[in-house]
């Protein structure tokens, strides 16, 4: 089977539904998305999320070899920044897309708000991607044409960006805990676990690429798998149980509002969402594959054990988002409402439609795209693992 075909053919599907999907937007704007009339941050804004933490997680994963240069993780540094950049991406242009007048989104930098926390996100989110574009420019650009070494400067930024990415992995949690209007968001864990949500995206997505584009050749690949594996098992443990402390508060709070939305989570109408693909695909099935991985080393050269591991933790992080933004949403709309309202303009739940997912398939395809093209002209493929940065060459 050529995997490869397999996996271009995908991409230019994708890419032709995400056309379809923007011409729609164009023509009929935000009409054509399935928001309700309390559920106003939807698929857009979930994938959002995903990705922004998912890229802070891969900047974390970067600093191993470039900050903290553990031997384990060198030679990742750079094509793991460069997929840390390519996910805030992709994060950044679903929330733009999402907010139907982007071009506003300048007045959170002309006309600061800094009481407002999403102000606070913006900013934090806009300092992590100078930060990671100023890292990769100094890693790419040869030293012979340089002023200076850039070891030194490496490190500098990568100290400078490295607080800020600790700030962003959990900027939305922030965001989601002070909406007060939303009890069920109201919840000191958020902050916490969306930054592990992170943490684990990363290390899947960094599985992703080591599996696709590393030297299986090199002695320091079987050490970086097991590492891999590990670090992913205590972050999905750790999920876990976080997950089954927010819905325990939930149920046992005394607000109805949030009993609610722990049960619309749990037994509502993306029930499957939560139990089969988060809790069942990404995390009972990915931590079985994993151990299956430490048991047998040797399948951890084969690349289809790291994708599909990577693939399937990653899709439990991306509806684990749906899963905590839409239920809330929607529990908090009833809640508002004293009397039913017969009204044909009313929409008390939420459905993304094709439009929405071929737009969202669309950009990631054109992101993955893009992160491949650069990749390969930086000669970033295959992944050397075990070779030291030295910011020499």
């Amino acid at each position: 089977m050529n995997w490869k075909r397999i996996a271009l053919g995908i991409l230019i599907l994708s890419l032709a539904a995400g056309v379809w999907g923007f011409l729609m937007l164009l023509n009929n704007g935000q009409q054509m998305l399935g928001l309700g009339s309390f559920v106003v941050w939807g698929l857009w804004m979930a994938l959002y999320v995903f990705f922004a933490s998912t890229a802070a997680g891969m900047f974390f994963i970067a600093s191993l070899d470039l900050l903290f240069k553990v031997k384990t993780f060198a030679g990742t540094g750079k094509i793991f920044m460069l997929a840390s950049l390519a996910s805030l991406g992709a994060g950044l242009i679903h929330i733009l897309i999402n907010e139907g007048r982007p071009e506003r989104v300048m007045n959170v930098f002309l006309h600061p708000n800094f009481d407002s926390v999403l102000a606070w996100s913006v900013w934090i989110y806009t300092l992590i991607a100078l930060a990671t574009t100023a890292i990769l420019l100094v890693l790419f650009i040869p030293q012979k044409r340089l002023p200076f070494r850039k070891e030194p400067v490496i490190k500098w930024l990568m100290i400078l960006g490295f607080p800020v990415a600790v700030i962003a992995s959990g900027a939305v949690g922030f965001t989601l805990s002070t909406q007060s209007s939303h009890s069920f968001w109201s919840v000191g864990l958020f902050p916490v676990l969306f930054p592990i949500f992170g943490m684990s995206a990363g290390f899947a997505l960094s599985r992703i690429i080591v599996a696709l584009y590393g030297d299986k050749t090199s002695p320091g690949y079987p050490r970086l798998a097991k590492t891999m594996a590990i670090s992913t098992i205590a972050l999905l443990l750790s999920i876990t149980y976080i997950i089954g402390s927010v819905l325990f508060v939930g149920i046992y709070d005394a607000t109805p509002p949030t009993i609610e939305a722990a049960n619309y989570i749990m037994f509502g109408q993306y029930w499957y969402g939560f139990w089969i693909v988060q809790i069942g695909l990404g995390i009972v099935v990915a931590l079985g594959a994993l151990i299956k991985v430490l048991s047998k080393p040797g399948l951890s050269k084969k690349p289809a054990w790291g994708l599909t591991i990577g693939v399937l933790v990653l899709l439990g992080a991306a509806v684990a988002r749906l899963n905590f933004i839409i239920p809330a949403q929607i529990v908090a709309g009833a809640d508002f409402l004293s009397s039913p309202i017969i009204d044909s303009r009313y929409i008390d739940s939420y459905i993304p439609t094709l439009p929405e997912w071929a737009l969202s398939a669309g950009i990631t395809a054109a992101v993955i795209l893009a992160f491949y093209i650069v990749a390969k002209m930086m000669k970033l493929i295959p992944v050397r693992i075990g070779n030291e940065e030295t910011g020499d060459e």
